[in-house]
């Protein structure tokens, strides 16, 4: 599997322990620097030019997060993570989405008004505040939902790694954490934080330096 820093992370947190089988991931530099992968690398792997990309080395290219963890968790996970019931499944698949919404509007919210990515994205003030009010509704959703140990119960799933990765990005990368009207999240989160599993990515001094002051540079505050 051909992955990115951050999407080790969403792996590597809670499904790779629990698959019962290794995966070869192949970490490709940081997408920030597309110049620095080989021509038409990516477009050969994904038409969507986006990371990451799972080989199941029977001629199939999974390029998209969520379809690789379910990928994974029906065909190897030697443990359930997406719900031993029809309505515990739905659950899952539930707070998966909240989540990936979550990383859409946060992406916005980055793209629009971070300061890195000034030369590949126009700024937006306007996109970028709605990016960060969604985003924080999305939080405040989860938070709302939040049930047991994990996210839903006492056991991890889908929704833990797709979940964790976004937060540990958001914390880590651009120096927003969660708000402070999500002590639920917070606390789950914090528990993660200390499995043996995490591990958090290590990203580039001088990428860090500009990223993490999102909420300065855009004057928005969660």
């Amino acid at each position: 599997m051909w992955a990115s820093a951050r999407w080790r992370g969403e792996l590597a947190t809670l499904a790779t322990p629990h698959l019962g089988f290794g995966i070869e991931l192949v970490e490709v530099e940081f997408p920030h620097h597309p110049e620095l992968w080989p021509e038409g690398f990516l477009l050969k792997l994904n038409p969507a030019h986006s990371l990451p990309v799972l080989d199941n080395g029977r001629g199939l290219l999974i390029g998209q997060s969520i379809a690789i963890l379910e990928y994974l968790e029906e065909q190897y996970c030697a443990r359930n993570m997406l719900g031993a019931t029809p309505e515990d499944r739905a659950v899952t698949r539930e707070l998966v989405s909240i989540f990936d919404e979550a990383t859409s509007f946060f992406g916005l919210w980055a793209r629009q008004g971070g300061p890195i990515n000034a030369d590949r994205h126009r700024q937006n003030t306007a996109a970028a505040v709605f990016g960060a009010e969604r985003y924080v509704n999305k939080l405040r959703v989860a938070e709302a939902k939040q049930s047991g140990s994990f996210l839903f119960g006492a056991t991890p799933t889908i929704a833990d790694c797709v979940a964790s990765a976004l937060i540990e990005f958001a914390s880590q990368f651009y120096g927003v954490s969660l708000p402070a009207d999500c002590p639920k999240l917070s606390a789950w989160f914090a528990r993660m934080s200390e499995r043996p599993s995490m591990h958090p990515p290590i990203y580039p001094a001088e990428m860090l330096e500009v990223s993490r002051h999102l909420q300065e540079h855009t004057n928005i505050f969660v």
